[in-house]
């Protein structure tokens, strides 16, 4: 994940490229972006003046390439100085922290983040749409300003949903609830729920909680209040437990209940199901 395609599109036909201070402005604004992120997942408030050494090593953008079409940057993170690799590759995290954003305000981004996104729109004008995404990606999420930001459907929508936790991270309190389409919800949690959280990571658990829905009413974020094991029929057969299973549940044709029914009984029996199925 060291890669980011930014797009620019001309909403006036008869354009014949993208300004240069359009281009300077909107790439400043990206790697001011990473560069915040970084030094988020680093759990270090970011202060005003030159960010600190270890955060620009790991920030810094290069654009590797454009593409045809509309104007599509390429942009990825520059080598370490040394050539040895991060012990935590927060750049890489950072660009996919962008890449999966949804627009939305106060959802997956850091207020801050947030904050200097929206102003990259601000400062472009209007003849200008600008995309995080490339040619190629089925997701891509226009940067607007603030004021042409999505809003959320709601701020206190009570939420009960299953799924496997994953990317637990104690020191910021978040996680991310992962089904079987492949996207994952994120989640937060206040420190009670650490030990709950610990010896849950990577299991299939029913959540319940608060959460935001944005406009197309996918989940943007959601406050834990209770977690929990489940053995839901949602979650997967898994052939090793079922056979460590101290106690499986056995089949036994002595126990099955019969029933003696008549024929007229038998055909309200059959009418019934076909009823159903109809339903």
């Amino acid at each position: 994940m060291n890669q980011l395609f930014v797009t620019f599109e001309e909403t006036d036909d008869s354009s014949d490229g993208v300004q240069v201070d359009n281009l300077v402005t909107a790439l400043e604004g990206i790697q001011d972006a990473v560069r915040l992120l970084v030094q988020h997942l680093g759990d270090r408030q970011p202060r005003p003046g030159q960010p600190p050494r270890w955060v620009r090593d790991q920030s810094t953008l290069r654009l590797s390439s454009t593409h045809a079409g509309s104007f599509i940057t390429e942009l990825t993170i520059a080598p370490p100085p040394d050539g040895q690799q991060y012990l935590e590759n927060y750049g890489e995290q950072a660009i996919e922290a962008l890449i999966s954003w949804d627009g939305e305000e106060d959802s997956t981004l850091p207020r801050p983040v947030t904050d200097r996104v929206y102003g990259i729109k601000s400062s472009l004008g209007s003849d200008v749409r600008l995309w995080l995404g490339g040619p190629d990606d089925r997701k891509k999420t226009e940067i607007k300003d603030r004021g042409e930001a999505p809003t959320q459907i709601s701020a206190n929508e009570p939420a009960l949903l299953y799924g496997w936790l994953r990317e637990v991270n104690w020191d910021r309190h978040t996680a991310q609830l992962h089904r079987s389409a492949g996207d994952y919800i994120p989640l937060r949690f206040d420190p009670r729920f650490d030990g709950d959280m610990l010896s849950l990571a990577t299991t299939f658990v029913e959540v319940s909680g608060q959460g935001r829905l944005n406009q197309h009413g996918n989940w943007t974020s959601v406050q834990v209040q209770r977690v929990s094991p489940t053995g839901s029929k949602l979650e997967p057969f898994e052939l090793e437990q079922f056979l460590d299973d101290p106690n499986p549940k056995a089949f036994n044709p002595e126990e099955i209940v019969h029933l003696d029914l008549n024929d007229e009984e038998f055909e309200e029996f059959l009418r019934a199901i076909r009823e159903g199925r109809d339903a």
